[in-house]
């Protein structure tokens, strides 16, 4: 009689455990994660949108003005993955340091980090601006002259707008550190929608002036003035930003080598990680140039419509960094692998259950972009294939992306190397070129490349050894 109340009380003390648990979880994902994931996760919706608006203006005009941009874009992704790294460097010592509420390293911080992401923006725009040509012939190798004849005007025009997206990035960065992600995706909003706003009357012209409009060259001026003008006005929004107010006489600090140093140990291996998994993809958009226009053409528009199918995905992986930092910053070392844990989660089911409600449409968004019956076809199988590998999208992305708020950089980017040149490059050049499959067997290698990612970083998490490197370089 003694045994069943004893075992009554532990199931009943199981039982609420568990209850506590759920609600612990539940009000992580109320209170914190979803009030500073919504504003980014708006904001990439604003974007993508308007990412899609302008690929389908573009690809109005021609196949070879898509397969130009997309071209285009392929060497635009590279800078902004420096860019990106820079930001996230900054942006993980500022969201640590203003936890501990150390105001001046959070100043002289993000002073670091515009300095610094300005510098690569200039001289990247010099350099590519000098070997624009032999860049983008070495970049779509095989693809027809009149495409790389497009895509060389294209990129001398947006070239002019690096500097803005240097600004631009770095500012969103500090903002989002010390809490402030409304701003950033306001702002990423107003300057979308100014993008579209000027490209259509610049790529058409306009009927009532009887101007003809610019074609390529128009979408690269709307784009190029959206970033400048998004630049200006997040510099005004540091200014007046009430957590860590940065007039512009801020940005003048005195140089830290120190301050360099940890923005940097974060930036080089994170910009080493995102590099490589850019030249990779630079490798693979050799491959598809070789394939022809039509394979081309469907690579650019269904990278351009996954983007939306991933808007979830990366809002959640954006915010991991900073939500992660924040709580080391805090000392709170279990509630950080706990949000880690829930983070992933909510990327998985919101990736997997988008990825299923387009697959109907798959058609439809396809038309969306050309009338052309052979890209379609191409589009609307690589939306089904890519929905069969969604399960393993968020290990593959949100996971690092956390790690990364704990300063643990460098495994990432080794994984990232392993995964790219031996997943998506080596197995896809097998799939693709060897074997023949085309730009199916060139998207077997990108998956492969996740799934090896994927369970490499799954198994960090459960360890908990991002943790260990963490701690490590706070005893240091």
């Amino acid at each position: 009689m003694t045994k069943k109340p004893s075992k009554t009380l532990a199931k009943w003390r199981k039982v609420n455990v568990l209850a506590r648990v759920r609600y612990r979880h539940k009000v992580l994902i109320i209170r914190r994660i979803l009030p500073f994931t919504l504003p980014i996760l708006i904001e990439l919706i604003g974007v993508v949108f308007m990412g899609i608006v302008s690929t389908i203006l573009v690809s109005r005009i021609s196949k070879d003005a898509t397969a130009a941009v997309g071209i285009t874009e392929s060497i635009t992704f590279i800078v902004l993955s420096l860019l990106t790294a820079v930001a996230l460097g900054g942006s993980v010592m500022i969201a640590q340091a203003f936890s501990r509420r150390d105001r001046t390293k959070s100043l002289r911080g993000a002073s670091h980090t515009m300095h610094l992401a300005l510098a690569i923006s200039i001289m990247t725009s010099l350099i590519m601006s000098m070997f624009a040509h032999p860049l983008l012939t070495i970049v779509a190798y095989g693809a027809e002259p009149a495409v790389i004849v497009l895509a060389e005007r294209f990129l001398l025009i947006v070239l002019l707008s690096y500097p803005a997206l240097a600004i631009t990035l770095a500012a969103s960065g500090i903002l989002r550190a010390v809490g402030n992600s409304r701003s950033p995706a306001t702002i990423n909003i107003v300057m979308n929608l100014v993008n579209i706003s000027f490209s259509y009357p610049l790529i058409y012209g306009v009927d009532a002036l009887a101007w003809p409009g610019l074609n390529m060259q128009g979408a690269a001026l709307g784009l190029t003035i959206s970033r400048w003008l998004g630049a200006i006005m997040i510099v005004f929004s540091l200014a007046r930003n009430p957590s860590l107010r940065m007039p512009i006489n801020a940005f003048i600090q005195p140089f830290s080598l120190l301050i360099t140093r940890e923005i940097l140990a974060i930036g080089i291996p994170a910009s080493i990680e995102s590099l490589m998994f850019n030249i990779g993809k630079l490798i693979t958009q050799v491959m598809v140039a070789g394939m022809g226009t039509v394979a081309m053409a469907g690579n650019v528009i269904t990278f351009s419509a996954l983007l939306f199918i991933n808007i979830p995905g990366n809002a959640l992986a954006t915010a991991a960094t900073i939500l992660i930092g924040q709580r080391l910053g805090q000392n709170r070392s279990q509630t950080a692998q706990i949000e880690m844990q829930l983070l992933f989660w909510l990327a998985s089911i919101a990736l997997i259950v988008l990825a299923l409600v387009c697959l109907p449409f798959a058609s439809a968004i396809a038309h969306l972009y050309t009338d052309d019956q052979a890209v379609i076809n191409v589009v609307v199988n690589l939306i089904f294939l890519n929905a069969l590998m969604m399960p393993i999208w968020a290990a593959s992305f949100v996971l690092p992306s956390a790690f990364k708020g704990g300063k643990d950089v460098k495994y990432s980017m080794w994984v990232a190397i392993l995964s790219m040149w031996g997943g998506r490059i080596v197995l896809g050049y097998l799939f693709g070129i060897h074997w023949q499959m085309g730009i199916y067997g060139i998207w077997l290698g990108m998956f492969a490349d996740w799934w090896i990612r994927g369970l490499l970083f799954l198994y960090r998490m459960v360890t908990q050894r991002w943790l260990h490197v963490f701690y490590s370089h706070r005893d240091r």
